[in-house]
């Protein structure tokens, strides 16, 4: 009982969440170009024609600021399968320490096309590790999430031209003149 409580009812529930994610996407006129007014969304694939319960993969952990979070990653495609596209959506959202509400941090789906022909088993897996995306839809970006994108990715680039631990003592910028002290 209280599993369903959980999952459907509770405002942090990975259903509610799911769905209320699905609602955003299918609002999106990029998605709905892309693949119509019919969204569909599922989980991970089954290896049975008959099974229907498909899992959305999720995982909660606390992160550095001592706030749970929740990753997901599910799949949508047009209902008709007439539209050979199939969107992977990940999302990440935070909970406020102060209540239990799950703040978005992001919703993105990958697009991938998809060939009909290869229908199998593992179709969605081999369509995502192709590598042939034909693009990125930012559904949800937060303001917050993209300044920490920011700050983490100049955090990065700063790492990269330091001359921090490469053998300069003097921390002057001749040493990076120098290809003995450049980092691999």
């Amino acid at each position: 009982m209280y599993t369903l409580y959980d999952n459907l009812l509770a405002e942090s529930g990975t259903t509610r969440v799911y769905n209320e994610s699905l609602d955003l996407i299918r609002a999106n006129p990029q998605i709905r170009n892309l693949l119509g007014d019919s969204v569909l969304g599922f989980g991970e694939p089954t290896h049975s024609q008959r099974q229907r319960h498909r899992s959305i993969a999720h995982r909660e952990f606390d992160d550095e600021q001592g706030r749970k979070r929740l990753s997901m990653q599910y799949y949508i495609r047009d209902n008709a399968y007439a539209i050979p596209y199939l969107g992977i959506v990940k999302l990440d959202l935070a909970q406020s320490k102060h209540t239990s509400v799950w703040d978005y941090n992001y919703i993105v789906v990958d697009v991938y096309p998809i060939d009909r022909s290869s229908f199998g088993d593992d179709w969605m897996q081999r369509t995502e590790k192709s590598g042939a995306s034909i693009g990125r839809i930012e559904v949800l970006v937060t303001d917050e999430f993209a300044s920490q994108v920011r700050d983490y990715q100049k955090q990065k680039r700063n790492q990269r031209f330091s001359s921090a631990g490469k053998g300069s003592y003097d921390g002057s910028w001749f040493s990076v003149l120098n290809p003995g002290n450049w980092r691999k």
